[in-house]
């Protein structure tokens, strides 16, 4: 190896996986000899040591390109830095490529990353795990989502979609800490009992199983639905609408249905926002790390304490590293893991 190179592997999607269901012929991995980076002001240059799998990934194909890098939140070390709020041999969130190694340039990029600071009250009782899940990217999703367009009331009637997911877990504790009645959908036994054993649900269906219209009209009951949290983006809004209250609340957050390849129609009962007066609005997390510090101030506490649970799936760095991604982050659209999934590629 030539001095200031470095050879490590990487992630390439091709752009077949555009629109499709992703399988593991839409990824490779290639081993790369790149210089190491002269930094330029704000840059990093990471360690990743462990990767969030999340429904949603981005990659960019260039006119004429029919290959890309994979990018995706990781937990990486610092090792260079240009950047004083990221000291080097920081521990960061960011996204960061599908790679052992990263070079954070861009500023799209480099307003999302937040440093862990496991000197805060708490930190030091919770697992680096959860900050890709309850303490991370999908748990500031779903606590800033909640209070921005949310508008929680005690005594009203949520209904989560792929509630059994990171989010979907969280959306329904916080709910029911503010007094909701919560409803959730899932996609088998286990999941339910999970949810309503453990997580305090108070009523979960089978969505692939059950009637969909049939299900939810039965769970919400005479009291009507105030508000629903979409993670997936498939045709249960058009039944939604005709459930929801009078300036009930629609949060499209999520589009598991299009992450899977499934084509979906546009509600024929648009008419109900206007004549119900309701609020259908989407939440995206990117340009929203300002707010972590009250999101960790209030979640530390409540999950070191147990109060806030959940689930995770880990893959072990000997269980395949950085090979292991692809596949695992297909098992994971297909609905095969409950809580949060996250892959190890890398020892500090």
């Amino acid at each position: 190896m030539a001095p200031n190179t470095l050879t490590f592997k990487r992630i390439l999607a091709n752009s077949s996986i555009l629109g499709a269901n992703p399988e593991p012929s839409h990824f490779r991995v290639v081993t790369v000899t790149e210089p190491i980076p002269e930094l330029k002001p704000n840059e990093l240059f990471v360690k990743n040591l462990s990767f969030s799998l999340d429904p949603y990934i981005r990659y960019e194909f260039a006119k004429g390109q029919t290959e890309s890098p994979v990018i995706g939140f990781g937990l990486s070390r610092v090792l260079e830095s240009a950047n004083p709020s990221f000291p080097k041999d920081s521990l960061i969130l960011a996204p960061v490529d599908w790679a052992e190694y990263s070079h954070i340039s861009s500023s799209e990029l480099l307003i999302e990353v937040v440093l862990v600071d496991r000197t805060l009250p708490y930190a030091d009782k919770v697992s680096l795990s959860a900050y890709h899940g309850v303490l991370g990217v999908p748990g500031l999703t779903a606590w800033h989502s909640l209070r921005k367009i949310g508008d929680l009331k005690a005594g009203e009637t949520i209904y989560v979609s792929s509630a059994a997911g990171t989010l979907g877990q969280l959306v329904g504790q916080l709910a029911k800490r503010k007094g909701l009645r919560v409803i959730g959908s899932a996609g088998s036994q286990a999941k339910i009992d999970y949810l309503t054993k453990e997580l305090g649900y108070d009523y979960v269906f089978n969505y692939k199983t059950a009637d969909k219209r049939q299900a939810l009209t039965e769970a919400v009951g005479d009291k009507g639905l105030d508000i629903y949290y979409d993670l997936v983006g498939d045709d249960t809004t058009e039944v939604v609408l005709d459930l929801l209250n009078p300036r009930g609340r629609i949060l499209a957050v999520g589009i598991l249905a299009e992450h899977q390849g499934q084509k979906t129609e546009p509600p024929k009962n648009l008419i109900n926002i206007l004549f119900k007066q309701l609020r259908y609005e989407g939440y995206v997390i990117f340009g929203n790390a300002q707010e972590v510090p009250a999101f960790w101030e209030e979640l530390l506490p409540l999950v070191a304490n147990g109060d806030i649970k959940y689930t995770e799936h880990i893959v072990k760095l000997g269980q395949g590293g950085l090979e292991a991604v692809p596949q695992t982050y297909i098992n994971l659209l297909k609905g095969v893991y409950q809580g949060k999934v996250s892959v190890d590629v890398a020892s500090e």
